[in-house]
């Protein structure tokens, strides 16, 4: 793990729990320090990067397990000056789809008790059978292809079993009870409509969703051009809904 606390902070913070981007097989819990650091400091909590292991050499379900002990030792009062009762679950990428597995799990083991789960860009159905994933064969940072070469990395260890909602959170048939959630999708990304399925899924089943869509903008647009305007907007978004959820009923 890798632990971001805002400096010269006092009693409990909320924390979130953040998981990388990188298609389950690539990157580091380091590769997101500035944006991290931003989460902590801009909604005032702890945000903890889970360092998960990558496929293919450690393929499902190791990345969520780790995910999983990170939430539970957390829950559990693990780490100094963080609130057991106030944890979100956020990522980017394949980073979201486990954050939004991780809340998955947590809801059908009866916890740890997620507050909120933030989903950028998500990568969340292995079946790659939607419109922009079809039209995204040649699509910009990240394609068909490139989705088909993760998934069969990251689900070899299944060894043709069905693959499980933990692993493919799309193919869940029930998201009633999971943590409330903002979900945001790149208008040119292969996985937009997945990513806006899932959203609409959770919503159709009673829980509180708020989805963004950014026109115009391939799949990792935020690591592709940081100081551009819209992933500078896409940063103080996340910030203002984590912030929101984390300190809820707090003065501002």
């Amino acid at each position: 793990m890798r632990v971001h606390r805002p400096a010269g902070a006092g009693g409990d913070l909320p924390v979130v729990v953040w998981c990388h981007a990188g298609g389950f097989c690539i990157g580091s819990a380091a590769d997101d320090d500035p944006l991290c650091a931003r989460l902590a400091t801009g909604a005032d909590a702890i945000v903890v990067a889970v360092d998960y292991r990558l496929a293919p050499e450690h393929p499902y379900p190791a990345a969520l397990d780790d995910g999983y002990t990170v939430l539970t030792w957390l829950a559990d009062g693990g780490l100094p000056g963080a609130d057991p009762a106030r944890i979100a679950v956020a990522g980017a990428s394949a980073g979201g789809g486990l954050a939004a597995a991780l809340a998955l799990l947590a809801r059908d083991r009866g916890g740890p008790s997620v507050v909120f789960q933030l989903l950028s860009q998500p990568l969340l159905d292995d079946r790659l059978g939607t419109a922009s994933m079809r039209a995204g064969a040649d699509a910009a940072v990240f394609n068909r292809f490139d989705a088909a070469t993760c998934w069969s990395h990251y689900l070899r260890g299944l060894d043709g079993a069905p693959v499980p909602v933990y692993a493919a959170p799309l193919r869940a048939t029930d998201l009633s009870g999971v943590a409330p959630a903002y979900v945001l999708a790149a208008g040119l990304d292969c996985l937009r409509d997945e990513a806006i399925a899932y959203a609409l899924a959770m919503q159709r089943d009673g829980v509180p969703v708020e989805l963004h869509v950014a026109p115009g903008v391939p799949h990792g647009f935020g690591a592709v051009a940081p100081k551009a305007r819209v992933s500078r907007a896409a940063v103080a978004e996340y910030v203002s809904v984590l912030r929101a959820a984390l300190h809820r009923g707090e003065p501002s």
